[in-house]
């Protein structure tokens, strides 16, 4: 095995740890029983860096962990694996096919959209099953909390990714961990211009600020009701698996 693949599989293997430790470290922030899990930073990023595949296979290592710990049981596992692996897939293969700033920027945003757009049918079919609520009572949630829930938290994380990208793969590239960057002369670098850095702190600053303002937004407007009705969804999510 070539040295090169040796060091691509132990930066994968890197972020995998990450992935689930920062899972771990902020499933606690949840609304209602839905938890803001930032696990998909590290993921998107390690698309970016190795390609598609390796977010969807660390997608599919961190969620059998968080099975062992979450409490969700496999219907919560099989949700966070649709999550994260489609949001790894749509990012890495629109931002690969050319790699330049303005493609990270669709890649990440197409991706929000569409985790968002796949998630609703998801929660329709498989919330009732390891919560224990009535898929009416689901679908009533739909335009006050999972939809928004979803979009605020898959554009939090994707932001994120924006901000964070240049510096992470600069650190992996130094410690050869990383592919190497494209030729100082390609198109690709010139199409990405002499510094993104500050576009990216502005679209990504700006997308974060709206995504808190949702997630804010949620929480005032349906902390009260949805705690009155979802007593039962909580005694689902811990008593049906």
């Amino acid at each position: 095995m070539k040295k090169e693949n040796i060091r691509n599989i132990a930066g994968v293997g890197i972020f995998a740890a990450l992935s689930i430790v920062v899972s771990f470290a902020t499933s606690f922030l949840k609304i209602g029983f839905l938890s803001l899990d930032a696990g998909d930073i590290i993921i998107v990023l390690s698309s970016f860096i190795w390609g598609a595949p390796s977010g969807v296979a660390i997608s599919l290592v961190s969620s059998l962990v968080s099975f062992l710990y979450s409490g969700t049981g496999f219907w919560g596992m099989l949700m966070d694996f649709a999550s994260s692996a489609a949001f790894a897939l749509v990012a890495g293969v629109i931002y690969r096919g050319r790699r330049d700033f303005k493609h990270a920027i669709i890649g990440i945003y197409v991706a929000v959209v569409a985790v968002t757009a796949l998630m609703m049918p998801l929660n329709i079919l498989i919330t009732p099953l390891y919560t224990g609520a009535p898929t009416g009572y689901v679908i009533s949630l739909i335009p006050t909390l999972l939809l928004p829930f979803n979009f605020a938290k898959t554009l939090f994380n994707g932001s994120a990714v924006l901000l964070l990208y240049k510096s992470v793969v600069r650190a992996m590239r130094a410690a050869r961990l990383a592919p190497p960057s494209r030729s100082e002369n390609s198109t690709a670098t010139v199409r990405e211009g002499k510094n993104p850095t500050h576009a990216a702190l502005i679209i990504g600053g700006v997308a974060i600020l709206v995504a808190v303002i949702v997630l804010v937004l949620i929480t005032v407007l349906t902390d009260y009701d949805f705690k009155v009705e979802a007593r039962g969804v909580w005694g689902g999510i811990f008593g049906l698996v």
